[in-house]
């Protein structure tokens, strides 16, 4: 049986009360045509990939020897997006819609494997681009998916190893006692309380060394019980994807590469699990970076931020970077002040935000600008080191958080921080967003680099 997509308007088809995404299915012969309602408000980039996990979701149900769509009414109803675009866009939500996590599942059902067909010129070659796009994202939901018992540190960074051999990204682990040897005391006070030791990876990608070098480093919290300061709630389980923030890099990492995006970029993924044992660090203990700076662990919970300077200062001092993006699980507030569909985007330069925010509005990852305002320096203060850890006021901890981690920035480096707490699980399951890991920040953080890169030069 051949299947045809016929996407419609509500005034095109005789499935007149056919809403935006819904799918009205009629058999004629030996042909089923699927009609897919285009609502009647123009499309934005992100319909049309909704519309594509739509179709896929619901002709995932039938079998067929060929899906054949033809895109001239998506393409009129898009405005001023031209075909290309709309099919790269739809593709991209028909291939994540064909998402699942069943490798721990003894009766799983694997999902049919569709093709769609389309005598549209350059077809095969977007279809592959977007093939790529959701393979990186996939590739990211698979690892925020697995349990914590299977994605320790060392398993982690392993899995990075062998994602990244034989292509353009150098891999390099640093581990154990070396983490302290060479200046990681964040990384190496949230990791005592765990008999999991800390990796460090760095993932570097130099395609054109005469540019300024752009770090995206990621927390890598492979589970966060909230050491000595205990989390406590039934949704606790959650914690094993803390390292969100780091898949979202590593994840965008193979997106670069496999698109032979011309960067130099170098990704800067600490791995720890937060526990308490009795090798825990304490709320009052105080720990030195690099860049002489003395905290006080205010609580053992926001232990994100304290890797996360590691991760920025070694970017910056070691590594050379010249601009930082950095991406994590970082604050419940960030749900609070947002929401479940943006995350929060904070920078040293406040001019480029909105830019983001558009960037993120076109790849379907939502960002919404918010302040670091300096003079909340105030509630972060302390009387026996430089800064603490944890604000002394409940009210605006992501912007406490950001706020915490420009501490960490030379000044004459450009800085970006994406809190992501409330986005790393889909702000609601439908068309391509299926349960478990939302894979968020892998297409952002591609773009984010784009752009950047685009500012250099390339």
């Amino acid at each position: 049986m051949q299947i045809h997509i016929v996407p419609v308007k509500k005034e095109e088809t005789f499935i007149k009360e056919l809403k935006f995404g819904q799918i009205g299915l009629l058999q004629k012969e030996n042909q089923m045509y699927c009609y897919l309602g285009l609502g009647i408000s123009l499309l934005s980039f992100e319909d049309i990939r909704l519309l594509g996990g739509f179709a896929w979701k619901e002709l995932a149900k039938l079998s067929s020897d060929q899906i054949q769509i033809d895109f001239s009414s998506i393409v009129l109803q898009s405005g001023k997006l031209n075909k290309q675009e709309v099919i790269q866009c739809f593709m991209e939500g028909w291939h994540l819609a064909a998402y699942q996590f069943i490798t721990y599942q003894k009766e799983s059902h694997p999902l049919p494997v569709l093709q769609l067909v389309s005598e549209e010129e350059n077809f095969e070659n977007l279809n592959q681009i977007a093939q790529d796009k959701a393979n990186a994202v996939h590739f990211t939901r698979d690892l925020c998916n697995e349990p914590a018992n299977k994605l320790t540190p060392t398993v982690y960074a392993e899995k990075l190893r062998q994602e990244f051999a034989e292509t353009d990204v150098k891999v390099e682990i640093i581990e154990d006692e070396t983490l302290l040897e060479i200046d990681f005391p964040g990384i190496h006070a949230v990791a005592k309380g765990s008999s999991n030791p800390p990796k460090l990876v760095v993932l570097t990608l130099n395609r054109a060394e005469q540019k300024e070098k752009i770090a995206l480093v990621g927390k890598g919290v492979t589970f966060d019980s909230g050491g000595i300061n205990a989390k406590s709630g039934s949704d606790i389980g959650e914690m094993k994807m803390d390292m969100a923030g780091s898949a979202a890099v590593a994840g965008a990492m193979k997106l670069l590469e496999k698109s032979k995006t011309q960067v130099n970029i170098v990704a800067v993924i600490p791995m720890v699990q937060n526990l308490a044992d009795g090798n825990a660090m304490l709320p009052s203990d105080v720990i030195r970076y690099r860049n002489g700076i003395h905290v006080e662990i205010g609580n053992t919970d926001a232990e994100g931020r304290l890797i996360l300077a590691d991760g920025m200062l070694y970017a910056q001092e070691v590594l050379g970077a010249k601009k930082v993006i950095d991406i994590a699980t970082l604050t419940g507030s960030i749900g609070g002040a947002l929401g479940l569909k943006a995350a929060g985007i904070f920078s040293n330069d406040e001019s480029a935000l909105w830019d983001y925010k558009q960037l993120g509005e076109d790849c379907g990852d939502y960002v919404w600008p918010l302040p670091v305002y300096e003079d909340y320096m105030l509630h972060l203060q302390t009387d026996v080191a430089d800064v603490n850890n944890m604000s002394n006021t409940p009210y605006g901890g992501s912007i406490m958080a950001a706020l915490f981690l420009k501490q960490f920035m030379d000044d004459t480096n450009k800085w970006v921080h994406i809190d992501m707490a409330n986005r790393m699980t889909p702000h609601k399951i439908q068309s391509y967003y299926t349960a478990g890991a939302s894979g968020y920040g892998v297409r952002l953080l591609y773009e984010m680099v784009l752009f950047e890169a685009k500012k250099g030069g390339i």
